[in-house]
């Protein structure tokens, strides 16, 4: 299923102090399963469109019961060793147990899952909503009765005000903001827009994804619809509640160093390999070919017209012109859908204005193809946005930075336009290639890539346009796909040991490794890749982690440039990753002479633990650059 989650098996041993003997437990015979390639595929038989399974009870009963099969099944067969793909699969059989209502195994799955919670909102808020509906369901019978609502919101109550406040109130806003645009003509919208082109595509066959799509459409129609508003009530008592309480001390801010420019540093050029970067926002912190003009002609003959700040690829990996990804495919209104991203990122922090009303009101009347749209189109602009964000964070505070932008237009609709091929992956790979030799012939010394692409997303778009007989050939297609764009990045950062290259880990809360997400799942000496704390030093909720990744930078909330100049507060690593690439431009600009090598041993030796988290560190820029600032 999608999300699926895993935990390490502990083989006890035994010992009778009677007989001095020794027993132990029978051996696990079953199937180690490594990375997700590893785990088995499932394909289900639909008829009709996603709606038409959601409101035939023995249409949808019978794919709810192959999928419970299926997945127990697989537990039996698989040893999963990534705990947070375990994790998935025991909140999938709460899932479906609670569709049955079943509600004691429900809870034992639940309590499983929450066993390998590592984060502390989830573990605090795991099962809370699952224990309140049980409650209440034992007060008043049925969720139709009038009773209901009162007992569940009391249970709510119950739980959730002797937990601490500071952990769990951001999922509380969230809900909160979610409630006042979920209606049932949004939710039937968003399913149908999302899964009908794929069971279409594939004429009824579909994979285990679009089956648990389904059966979480089923459980937010039939109760998320009607619980939300009354876990919104509570949750927004809670928070009134505690709005005027102290705000916890930012242990993030006092690390950072701002750098000015009667300091006597060098130039630092840093490598922004993302989705474009407004140029104009960074008038003296830009590096300039000096061989090339904007005349439209490729001046100093490299293959590359007017790239005088840098260099850009179309959705084909082929190259093109421009800092930015290219909005030919935008249908609304670019200042008005720019203006939404803004208000869904203070929705999400619980802020409350008119920027905020306008997106709700507007985004809770969308339909059919308007929805697909919208939503296209704030993927788009999202690249638009991201791009120029992530550099803004890494030249923050640093006179000496000189922005070299590398603009990739990945693909960005829910339904791709195209299957990807196999020649594709070659071509990205050759493209990454073309890409750090630009990059080593400006002179960068640190490239910030805050993105990363795993295998999985190759045959995800591939069973999106009905591409392969079977999942099992969509998986092998896949990886020769991937196998194109792997090994020619490996081969890329490889080529440029003289370069640092800083990648962000991912907002998945997974593994690098399992998901084999490329850049952050490499092991290169000149390469380093970053996950995301908090302004409180802990992990946040999406951070993916793995054994690479050592060091942590805060990506919650961060403030930065976006296309136009307005600034605004965005999550994830590819908010964490440009921290590093900062401390590294800073450090270089003083002592030019380090390697890679040098400058992460630097960092390294400066960092100071992640509470909780054995073997993960905090850059500590303040402390790294004492003594080296000249």
């Amino acid at each position: 299923m999608k999300n699926i989650r895993n935990v390490w098996i502990v083989v006890v041993a035994i010992v009778s102090l009677c007989s001095r003997s020794v027993a132990f437990a029978e051996p696990d015979t079953r199937l180690t399963v490594k990375t997700a390639d590893d785990l088995p595929r499932h394909t289900y038989r639909i008829v009709g469109k996603a709606l038409d399974i959601l409101k035939d009870d023995t249409k949808f009963n019978a794919l709810l019961d192959q999928a419970l099969a299926d997945t127990l099944t697989d537990l039996e067969k698989y040893r999963i060793e990534d705990t947070t793909t375990l994790r998935g699969y025991y909140e999938f059989l709460q899932l479906a147990y609670s569709l049955k209502s079943d509600w004691d195994r429900a809870l034992i799955y639940s309590d499983k899952a929450r066993e390998l919670d590592t984060k502390e909102q989830e573990k605090l808020l795991r099962g809370v909503v699952l224990r309140a509906r049980m409650a209440a369901l034992k007060l008043a019978g049925s969720e139709s009765d009038p009773r209901f609502d009162e007992a569940f919101k009391a249970e709510l109550r119950q739980q959730l005000l002797p937990l601490p406040y500071e952990p769990i109130k951001d999922r509380l806003i969230l809900v909160r903001s979610q409630s006042k645009i979920l209606n049932r003509k949004l939710v039937e919208a968003s399913f149908s827009t999302q899964l009908d082109p794929v069971i279409e595509a594939n004429k009824g066959n579909v994979a285990s994804e679009v089956a648990s799509a389904l059966l979480n459409a089923r459980v937010t129609l039939n109760f998320g619809l009607h619980a939300i508003p009354l876990m919104a009530e509570v949750y927004g008592e809670i928070i009134d509640a505690n709005a005027k309480a102290k705000a916890a001390l930012d242990l993030w801010t006092p690390r950072l160093v701002n750098l000015k420019s009667f300091n006597k540093g060098e130039p630092v050029t840093i490598g922004i390999w993302d989705s474009g970067v407004d140029t104009s926002l960074f008038p003296k912190k830009l590096w300039t070919n000096p061989r090339e003009q904007l005349d439209g002609k490729d001046d100093d003959g490299n293959g590359f017209v007017d790239d005088v700040h840098g260099i850009a690829f179309g959705e084909d990996h082929r190259p093109t012109v421009g800092p930015l990804a290219s909005l030919a495919g935008l249908k609304g209104d670019k200042a008005q859908l720019i203006g939404f991203i803004a208000a869904s990122q203070d929705m999400q922090a619980g802020i409350e204005n008119e920027g905020v009303t306008a997106f709700q009101n507007y985004y809770k009347n969308l339909q059919g193809e308007q929805l697909r749209q919208f939503t296209d189109d704030l993927s788009l602009l999202g690249s638009y946005v991201h791009g120029t964000h992530v550099a803004g964070v890494a030249v923050a505070g640093n006179p000496f930075a000189r922005i070299m932008h590398v603009t990739e237009n990945w693909p960005y609709k829910a339904i791709p336009d195209a299957a990807p091929t196999i020649e594709d992956g070659a071509r990205w790979g050759a493209a990454t290639k073309t890409t750090v030799a630009y990059f080593k012939q400006g002179g960068a010394r640190v490239v910030n890539m805050s993105w990363r692409v795993g295998r999985s997303a190759f045959e995800g778009m591939l069973e999106a346009k009905g591409v392969g007989a079977s999942p099992v050939e969509r998986a092998e297609l896949s990886r020769k796909i991937f196998a194109g764009l792997r090994n020619g990045l490996e081969e890329a950062i490889r080529s440029a040991p003289e370069i640092l290259f800083v990648a962000g880990s991912g907002n998945e809360d997974n593994d690098v490794d399992f998901a084999e997400y490329v850049p952050a799942g490499l092991r290169l000496p000149n390469l380093i890749t970053v996950g995301a704390i908090d302004d409180q030093d802990k992990f946040t909720s999406f951070t993916t982690t793995g054994k690479n990744v050592e060091l942590y930078a805060n990506g919650y909330r961060i403030e930065s440039f976006i296309p136009g100049g307005q600034r605004l507060k965005l999550s994830g690593t590819s908010m964490a990753a440009p921290q590093v690439v900062n401390l590294a431009a800073k450090i270089l600009a003083f002592s030019p002479e380090l390697t890679p090598a040098q400058v992460i041993a630097l960092i390294r030796k400066n960092t100071d633990p992640v509470p909780g988290q054995a073997g993960r560190y905090i850059i500590n820029p303040k402390r790294t650059l004492e003594g080296i600032v000249k």
